[in-house]
């Protein structure tokens, strides 16, 4: 069996780079992923249709489980199916800001980087995606920065001889 996941085309080429790189995507053994989906398939409801492929869609080969068949448990529901998009996600956002972050300082020129880190992932260097993880990286970038901001502030104030330790 097979569900198809709607995921932006980035996510869908690194998802599928970081499982090898097969269309359906065969879950790597013992990936959070397949442990979520051990956790929540459950038998189709009545009158449920098979999700069908799409072009905007990510197919996912269901893998066998020891716990759970599924041949007869394979329906995802809907609130189960966001937090596998979520899954997917922050496994982006984890590899995209440990390969950049440490050679942000180093660039000047940060498409370079991201067409780098694209490259490295298996993600189609167009437009589109770029611009999609740079607007990503540059929105972790900044609420990193808003907190080395915060913490320098809060010791510039805690070293001020107007400090008097008393908690506000």
């Amino acid at each position: 069996m097979t569900i198809y996941l709607p995921l932006p085309p980035y996510l869908r080429d690194f998802f599928t780079h970081e499982m090898g790189g097969d269309s359906p995507v065969h879950l790597k053994k013992g990936c959070m992923e397949a442990i979520y989906l051990e956790t929540f398939l459950t038998p189709p409801p009545s009158g449920y249709t098979p999700d069908l492929p799409g072009a905007d869609t990510l197919a996912i080969e269901l893998p066998n489980f020891r716990s759970l068949d599924t041949r007869s448990a394979y329906y995802l529901p809907p609130q189960a199916r966001l937090g596998l998009a979520d899954m997917i996600l922050n496994r982006f956002d984890l590899a995209m800001w440990t390969e950049l972050h440490r050679f942000a300082n180093l660039f000047k020129r940060q498409d370079r980087l991201i067409y780098a880190f694209m490259e490295k992932y298996g993600i189609e260097p167009t437009a589109t995606n770029w611009d999609a993880v740079a607007k990503r990286y540059r929105r972790k970038r900044d609420i990193y920065l808003r907190g080395v901001r915060a913490a320098k502030s809060k010791k510039v104030q805690k070293n001020s001889p107007d400090f008097d330790g008393a908690k506000s």
